[in-house]
């Protein structure tokens, strides 16, 4: 648990996904609401160059033109040359929901996309379930046997209700998405093991699964607190309490040591008292997100400064996450991303630990990771972009799409890792969205 002395310190209401969506939907009502520009930096770019980047790769994503990176009308997701890709669809989503807030988008275009793949999954024909579905034995609220990809979708339908609600009030579509993503929690957290939520039916139980949920539950929690359209304070409680119970098996368990912010992946097969894998940047990322949910579902920002600790981690140069500042996973430093089983999970690892970043600043509007996130978002114009132009930006969306590696230029990239698929894409306009104005 956190310490006594950190739970007894309490503050004002802080921003982060829900309270975000809010303060940004009415941010034209209140024009002289209070700000924290980022400052000037000599040579850098300026924030509408961020959006037009931004704007230029969710197109991209948006498909419709046989990309490899594109939405599949066909199977309502996204896959491309590399089979679909049913997790990643939902970091998709929530890649278009968070651009679309961020920019006040009401565009039809991503609307198209949401409701077909929300009609697609929300109910799925028997002869579609194993293809549409991985493994899937569930045909209703994109539930499959993998309570990473549930919970996964359970966040990405949270905030498409956030967005329907707080953008387009449209309160019907809010309402039907709200409904996936509480199905979603409640379907995950009635598969433990060892007390925690497991990663796979049948598996043990693991940290980024139980993260995810903490993130989920926590703003579950939150939603139904502050929005009156959907204001439930019994299940506020309820799922309050299932954030904090998680996060404390968590830390019972030791895959989560909130003094060292360092993480675990799963415990073993056998018996539940025996911890396996070490640290990695995604892991790191959906703890310290999981902290700031809740941090603010309990309005206590001493879970916005132990959230920082996981983040710092991964920035710390002697830890392998950087090269020269810039996101890089392990098995790229020894180019051996092809031999490993999670070759294709692995192009949305960055994305996850980026997003991380973005949402303690705007849980925070502290600037104090805004270099880092610079950075990573230069690397990704500079160096990922498939098309490679020296000038340094897209100029269209088939300019716009984005390889797996941010510190190698696309055609240095080693051949085995020039990998381009809805991971690669949805990871570099996570940059792109965070430093658009």
């Amino acid at each position: 648990m956190l310490c006594a002395a950190a739970l007894l310190f309490w503050g004002g209401y802080q921003l982060t996904r829900s309270a975000v969506a809010v303060a940004r939907s009415s941010a034209k009502q209140h024009s002289q609401r209070h700000t924290h520009p980022a400052p000037p930096r000599s040579g850098s770019r300026s924030p509408n160059i961020w959006a037009v980047d931004a704007r230029y790769g969710v197109m991209e994503l948006l498909g419709g033109d046989g990309s490899p990176v594109g939405f599949d009308r066909r199977l309502a997701e996204w896959g491309g040359i590399n089979g679909p890709h049913w997790w990643q669809s939902a970091l998709a989503v929530l890649a278009l929901v968070d651009y679309m807030e961020k920019t006040d988008s009401h565009s039809q275009a991503i609307q198209n996309v949401l409701l077909d793949t929300y009609r697609r999954g929300v109910r799925v024909p028997g002869g579609f379930v194993a293809q549409f579905r991985p493994g899937s034995t569930k045909k209703y609220y994109f539930i499959n046997q993998y309570l990473d990809d549930t919970v996964w979708w359970g966040l990405a339908w949270l905030g498409a209700s956030e967005y329907e609600l707080y953008y387009r009030q449209n309160v019907g579509l809010a309402a039907k998405f709200l409904k996936v993503a509480e199905e979603d929690a409640i379907y995950a957290g009635h598969k433990r093991r060892c007390g925690g939520i497991i990663w796979e039916l049948g598996s043990p139980a693991g940290t980024i699964t139980n993260a995810e949920y903490v993130a989920l539950t926590a703003e579950l929690a939150q939603y139904r607190r502050t929005s009156a359209t959907f204001h439930n304070p019994g299940l506020a409680l309820r799922w309050l309490a299932d954030a904090r119970r998680t996060l404390g098996w968590l830390q019972h368990a030791g895959l989560v040591n909130l003094r060292t912010a360092t993480v675990k992946d799963r415990l073993a097969a056998q018996g539940c008292h025996t911890v396996l894998g070490g640290p990695l940047a995604y892991t790191e990322g959906e703890t310290a997100d999981a902290l700031v949910q809740m941090g603010s579902a309990l309005n206590n920002p001493a879970y916005y400064r132990v959230a920082a600790r996981f983040l710092r981690y991964v920035l710390h140069p002697g830890h392998g996450f950087l090269s020269h500042g810039v996101l890089l996973e392990h098995c790229e430093a020894n180019h051996e991303c092809n031999g490993d089983f999670n070759r294709y999970d692995i192009t949305a690892f960055k994305g996850i630990f980026v997003q991380a970043v973005a949402d303690w600043t705007a849980a925070t509007g502290s600037q104090h990771f805004l270099p880092f996130l610079r950075r990573q978002g230069e690397a990704v114009i500079h160096r990922a972009l498939v098309s490679g132009r020296p000038s340094g930006r897209c100029t269209s969306a088939h300019s716009c799409q984005f390889g797996f590696s941010w510190t190698l230029p696309y055609s240095q990239t080693p051949g085995p890792e020039r990998l381009v698929t809805v991971g690669t894409q949805e990871s570099a306009i996570v940059p792109l969205i965070a430093l658009a104005p």
